[in-house]
This record gives C-alpha cells, structure tokens and sequence, in this order.
C-alpha cells in the first residue's frame, strides 16, 4: 500500500512539473507595462522620468490635453517602446517657453519605436528628431510652429536621421525653416499620407537609399518635395521612388536662414532633385508652382563639392505620366534668391516663360534624365555646361529613352 502512494506521488509530481517550469518562465519573462502621463503642473517632470525608465515593452501614453515643457524631452538605448496621444487634435506638447535643448523630442540609439496621435508644438529647434534607430514609425504626428512661419522657427519638423525602416503615415507639418517632413541619411523609408504646408521644403529625402514617397499633399511651401544628395555626409543616397503625391501651389517666398542649403530652392518649386541618382517621379500632381514643376539639377550649379568621392551629376532618372499646371508669368522674380533671380532672367532673355521641367544640364548625357510625359508639356534645358549660357534649349527628344521602374519598399512597420 505504502509502494502504490509512493509511486502515485512520483507520478503527480512528473505531471505536474511541466506546469512549474511553464508558470516560472512566465513570471520571469518582462511584461508589457503602460505609463499614462496626465495633464498638470508636473506632466514634464512625469514624461521625462518615463522616457529614462521605461522597459522594453512599454506603452507610455499622454492623456488628452496641453503638456509643457521647458526642456527637451528626451530618451536614449530604448527597445520596443510605444509614445502616443489621444489624438493629434487632442495631445499637444508644447514647447513654447523652451530654456534648454536643441530639439522638443530627441529619441536616438534604439530598435523598435513608435510615435502616434500627438502634435509637438513651438520647440526651439527640431520639433521630433530620432536618430540612429532601427524601425521607427511616425502615425498620425503633428509638428507644428504658431504663426507665420519664420526663419527663426526650428529647421525640421519629423526629423529621422541615421535609422532604417522609418514609416511615416497620415503626419502633417507647419511652419519649418528647413524641411517639415525630413528623412536623412536613413535606409529603407516609407512615406505616405501626408500633409506638409508653410514650410520651406515640405518634404526631403536626403542622402537616403530605398525610399518611397507617395499619396502626400504638399502646398503653400517654398519647394513642395525634395530628393537631395550632398557631400560629405555618412552615406550617399539612390534609389527613390516619388509617385501619386499632389504638389501644388508651393510658391512662398523662401525663409531658411543664411547659409542653409535649402535657401537655395527657388519659390515655386513643385519637385527639386539634386545630385542624386536612381529616381523615378511619375503619377504626380504639379500644379501653380511657378517657377517649375520639375526642376533637375546639379550640386555644381550652387558651388563646388569638397568631396572627392561625391557624385555631383544627376543620373538615371525617369520622370513619366505627371499632371502639369502653371500661369505664365506669375512667378515671383523679385522675392527669389540671386541664382534664381539669374535663371528666370535668363530663360526670359532667350524667350521662354517659366517649363513645366526645368534641367540646369549639368549632366554626363541627356539619356540619364529620361522624361516620358505628354507633348503638351513644356521643357527647357540650361545646358549650365556651357558657362555663356548661349546653349539653353527646349528641345526634349533627347530625353527620349526609358529607364527600369524600380521596385516597391516592403517592410513591416514596428
């Protein structure tokens, strides 16, 4: 009798220490944690106490409701981790009495983080910068500065820069002195469902490889969307795809401060691409930009690079099936940089109104910039190579060629 509860007892304990190692590594495994931060004298305080102490696997949640801040809030070596609002009409950080920091929200040296449902307002420099992350997503994101834009606001509003897999969805973006919505230096990039106004670029890709951008609304900015590629930097950009955005009425007068590369882009400017290759626009909508709908240009035309490994001349480019819309005559010239003042001088001196695309020509060959678009729309070429600037042109055959359509980005958003 003794024997047969002894060998019972063996066998309930065999049965049953599945279920105590189960339940121990249960408990040993980190759980998901949600901070909720509430409106008050002290949310700053709160916020930035749980962007230092958060686990991976925390949600930390701003109630609806105005937070303000005097510092930047910042977090740094975090994973898995999810900030988001009440909405983007209903969460607002505002940084408006700034004393300290260079940006409103720095996130940097992380893997798998999202931002949703919040709007970060009046930071004294970049409104919401992330730097050296892989998977970060901006939803539903507002980055705004009060007012008339200024060339005191911060440069950037959505500012990635350094990370891979950034998805940016339905974000909107006001009042930057350099680009609303920027990704830089940054692999693998979707862009969707934006808006950005009152910017000097709406949106910029710069130095940025596999990136697509579309279904964005772009207006009232200097320069609706950018795709750049300058010296000296970490990385060199390729590879971008620009399709099914609609950029139109971009024609504010340009308000970066002195010095910036983006005081560079003329007002009017639907699309600008320099000194980068392998990018395809097509499906878009350029409408009221006076001064080009399309404009293609070299790193040369402004100065000279101090990077021998830097391309400065554009290539393989497909520009195809774009809408097109201008005035005649009703660009700016008075309120427009030098350089542009320079061109719009020029092309009215040989008898051209301002094209629907305009290339400075500064190329290897014409066949690099292929341009498949309907015949009514109107082309001029600088051919800036030639420094007397007595080779300027309209005649687009040249550019009769086709280039391989690049694919699409695929990754699954954090």
């Amino acid at each position: 009798m003794n024997t047969i509860i002894s060998n019972t007892r063996v066998w309930m304990l065999l049965l049953y220490m599945p279920l105590i190692v189960i339940s121990s590594c249960k408990d040993d495994a980190p759980e998901d944690k949600t901070i909720i931060i509430k409106e008050g004298p002290n949310s700053a305080d709160e916020a930035q106490t749980a962007f230092i102490e958060a686990d991976a696997g925390t949600t930390i949640i701003f109630e609806e409701g105005t937070f303000n801040f005097t510092n930047t809030l910042s977090m740094d070596g975090k994973n898995n981790i999810i900030i988001k609002g009440a909405g983007r009409d209903l969460t607002k950080l505002n940084f408006s009495t700034q004393a300290s920091g260079g940006e409103g929200v720095l996130i940097s040296n992380g893997s798998n983080i999202r931002i949703q449902d919040l709007t970060i307002m009046d930071s004294e420099g970049d409104a919401l910068k992330t730097r050296n992350i892989d998977r970060i997503s901006f939803v539903n994101i507002a980055t705004i500065w009060s007012g008339t834009p200024s060339e005191t606001n911060g440069a950037y509003g959505l500012y990635p820069v350094l990370c891979t897999e950034v998805f940016i969805d339905n974000c909107y973006a006001y009042g930057a002195s350099d680009a609303g919505i920027y990704v830089g230096q940054s692999d693998q990039v979707i862009l969707k469902n934006c808006v950005a106004e009152g910017n000097v670029a709406g949106i910029e890709i710069e130095n940025t490889t596999n990136a697509d951008v579309f279904d964005n609304e772009a207006f009232d900015n200097t320069g609706g969307i950018l795709v750049f590629d300058l010296p000296n930097l970490t990385q060199y950009g390729h590879t971008v795809r620009v399709f099914n955005n609609n950029s139109h009425d971009n024609n504010r007068i340009n308000f970066a401060p002195a010095g910036n590369i983006v005081g560079n882009v003329p007002a009017g400017t639907g699309f600008m691409l320099l000194s980068t290759n392998t990018v395809e626009i097509f499906g878009n909508t350029f409408i009221a930009n006076e001064f080009a709908g399309v404009l293609i240009a070299s790193y040369n035309i402004i100065g000279t690079p101090n990077d021998p490994n830097y391309q400065s001349l554009p290539y393989t480019i497909s520009i195809h099936d774009n809408t097109y819309s201008m005035t005649a005559g009703a660009v700016d010239v008075a309120n427009q940089a030098q350089l542009t003042q320079d061109i719009i001088g020029l092309l009215m001196g040989n008898g051209y109104q301002q094209p629907n695309i305009l290339l400075d020509g500064i190329l290897v060959a014409p066949q690099v910039v292929c341009i498949q678009e309907n015949a009514s729309v109107s082309f001029v070429n600088m051919n800036a190579t030639d420094q007397t600037f007595q080779s300027i042109s309209d005649d687009i055959s040249l550019h009769d060629c086709n280039q391989t359509p690049l694919a699409a980005v695929v990754f699954e958003p954090f």
